[in-house]
């Protein structure tokens, strides 16, 4: 019995050893591989599901000046809707977010508010659609400035070498330093993934845009192993733009795959519909 257990423990331990090793050489410097293989192992290594429900998250969430912090429930239906469920003791808000607009239940003032992804942009500083923020929620690649065939988009990326971790970047190396070490205002725009090597997950992203002198930079952390894979436990956006700053931090305690929770939209006949 002893003989097999350590036979088992040698088999996983090799294993392990020779997925690690695969991106590595000899000196432990990180293999180069091409822009498709990349691609395809980010693709690979998505979560395959049709909902997931967010269960009690924590968001602390600054504006300039304006500092707040809330719990709360947030529910995706593949490709459909994100529905967050906003609680302060009770529920004051719930947001639901399709591919072709905005709606938010106030709860405090029984309205109804409607309108386009354009209300979030003004907001958080980066052009977002339904796409962008289903991808940033479940750690996946999405094209910017928006692109309706993220595809297509993602062809004209190219990777490059960084410490640890591959970078999939939509310009070539070194040329964002270059502008901003000569502080050129161009309409171009940086932005990156940070690829940890193995696991093929999305670490970071940051957008930089040398025109408006704006940038937001996402980070992931506290990876955790669920039923379809690894998952972030926590995820921090922030972003500047001249004076102005925001940071969103979220943090997830529990989150269920494809189970039978979920969230409802249902809105009363009382409630007075006003545009965002």
């Amino acid at each position: 019995m002893k003989n097999i257990l350590l036979i088992a423990s040698f088999f996983i331990l090799f294993v392990s050893c020779k997925s690690t090793k695969t991106y590595y050489d000899k000196h432990g410097e990180l293999r180069n591989i091409t822009d498709s293989k990349l691609l395809n192992n980010i693709s690979d290594n998505y979560l395959d599901y049709q909902t997931v429900f967010y269960k009690k998250f924590k968001a602390e969430v600054k504006i300039n000046d304006e500092d707040f912090s809330f719990k709360g429930n947030l529910y995706i239906e593949r490709d459909s809707s994100i529905i967050i469920s906003i609680l302060k003791g009770i529920e004051v808000l719930r947001v639901r977010l399709r591919p072709d607009k905005v709606e938010v239940l106030d709860r405090t003032k029984r309205n109804l508010l409607v309108g386009n992804y354009e209300f979030l942009w003004n907001k958080f500083m980066l052009e977002m659609d339904f796409n962008t923020i289903y991808s940033i929620l479940t750690n996946q690649l999405f094209v910017y400035p928006l692109n309706k065939n993220i595809e297509d988009g993602l062809k004209k990326y190219k990777h490059n070498l960084g410490d640890d971790v591959y970078l999939f970047q939509s310009l070539k190396e070194g040329r964002a330093a270059r502008i901003e070490r000569k502080g050129l205002r161009r309409d171009l725009i940086l932005h990156e993934f940070y690829i940890l090597p193995d696991v093929f997950k999305i670490s970071r992203t940051y957008i930089k845009d040398f025109n408006t002198n704006a940038s937001v930079d996402i980070n992931y952390s506290k990876f955790f192993n669920t039923n379809k894979g690894l998952f972030p436990g926590a995820l921090i956006i922030k972003g500047n733009k001249n004076l102005d700053r925001f940071s969103i931090e979220l943090s997830f305690d529990d989150v269920e795959f494809d189970g039978e929770s979920s969230i409802g939209f249902k809105i009363s006949e009382k409630y007075q519909k006003k545009l965002l």
